[in-house]
């Protein structure tokens, strides 16, 4: 089963052309991986093999190499928008912000998680590492647009996912807003598969009061005695969710 979620559901911000080529990108924020494709641009991975020689017995002298993984450079470009009354990159790029003061800062400052993969087939090849963050001005030849071009240099190991995009039918839980909320105060929980949602938990306390928005959006009332780091759950007509981290007041 594949939910094409993901892909259907990429907006770019107000303002913004993007051109990912069903390609997703996610970069973590708060905990959780963000969906930021929509405001992006020539997404590569850009592997470069590494590999080591070995001798080929039976033809002496004769090398040959065995590839043992990769490293990654990831690249993209992002066109900036701008609210026009207060002229700042509008919230929902707010990720933007963040990855620009990342690659002027340093050591772990400067490296956050990424996970990249094919927006509509789960059968090809997805990855999720830590990447430092490295950018440059992009020249848009337009005195009205500005933006940036960011490359990414893996922080050791890239490992191999299962694509995000692999259902089983249960929801798949993104994020939780607002963050640091108290008991009996409503939080949005987004993600895909929720039109079917039955109950949820948070801290393992069934929620009492929720309301199903849409197939990607319920709301959920804070139970009593939830604070500190207070896991989401959500179950639908197929099963339970994974886990999704969230911290209370």
């Amino acid at each position: 089963m594949v939910d094409h979620t993901l892909y259907e559901t990429t907006a770019p911000s107000a303002g913004s052309l993007a051109l990912a080529h069903q390609k997703i990108l996610r970069v973590k924020q708060a905990g959780v991986f963000m969906n930021i494709t929509g405001d992006i641009n020539n997404l590569a991975g850009n592997p470069t093999p590494i590999t080591v020689n070995r001798e080929v017995y039976g033809t002496k002298g004769r090398q040959s190499q065995d590839i043992i993984g990769y490293n990654f450079a990831p690249s993209f470009s992002v066109e900036g928008v701008r609210d026009p009354a207060t002229k700042q990159l509008v919230p929902a790029q707010s990720w933007l912000v963040d990855l620009l003061n990342a690659a002027y800062s340093e050591g772990e400052d400067n490296k956050r998680e990424f996970q990249w993969f094919d927006a509509l087939d789960p059968r090809l090849p997805a990855f999720e590492g830590k990447f430092s963050v490295a950018v440059a001005d992009l020249n848009t030849g337009y005195t009205d647009k500005g933006g940036w071009t960011f490359t990414l240099t893996n922080d050791g190991v890239v490992d191999r996912i299962e694509s995000p995009i692999a259902s089983d039918g249960t929801a798949v839980l993104e994020s939780a807003s607002p963050a640091g909320q108290a008991p009996g105060d409503l939080i949005v929980v987004r993600g895909y598969g929720l039109s079917t949602t039955v109950s949820a938990t948070i801290d393992g306390i069934a929620v009492e009061d929720l309301r199903i928005v849409d197939d990607y959006a319920v709301v959920l009332v804070i139970p009593a005695a939830v604070a500190g780091s207070a896991p989401i759950v959500i179950t639908n007509d197929t099963g339970a969710s994974a886990a999704l981290p969230y911290a209370a007041a």
